[in-house]
């Protein structure tokens, strides 16, 4: 397998793993529980380990924060999609789990501007 093919191999891996019915369902076997808290650090794990090892990988978080700022009309902020989400449902982590699946969902309907990690 060519290195480029490895790359792509990776990238589909990432997103049919997050789109998956099997992750959602089960989120809490993936990564240990089902808070919003760990699902964003377990995203930023994979993409430190992509950063590590050199592989190229398409952020499919890129725009999410500007998009979660509209979509829930909140002014000016520095705060990230995983912290608005969180306040949105009164920082019930579970429930946030299951609102970042729905926002992610209407997110990835909106194409952004997407750049290369790394």
């Amino acid at each position: 397998m060519q290195k480029s093919e490895k790359n792509l191999n990776e990238k589909l891996k990432l997103k049919h793993l997050l789109e998956s019915e099997n992750f959602r369902i089960r989120t809490a076997m993936f990564i240990g529980e089902k808070r919003i808290s760990t699902l964003k650090s377990f995203f930023d794990g994979i993409y430190y380990s992509f950063d590590i090892y050199n592989i190229k990988e398409e952020n499919i978080f890129l725009g999410l924060n500007e998009w979660t700022i509209k979509h829930y009309n909140w002014k000016e902020t520095s705060a990230g999609w995983k912290d608005i989400i969180l306040k949105e449902c009164e920082n019930d982590e579970e429930k946030a789990v299951d609102e970042f699946f729905r926002i992610y969902d209407k997110f990835k309907q909106k194409p952004v501007a997407n750049t290369v990690y790394n």
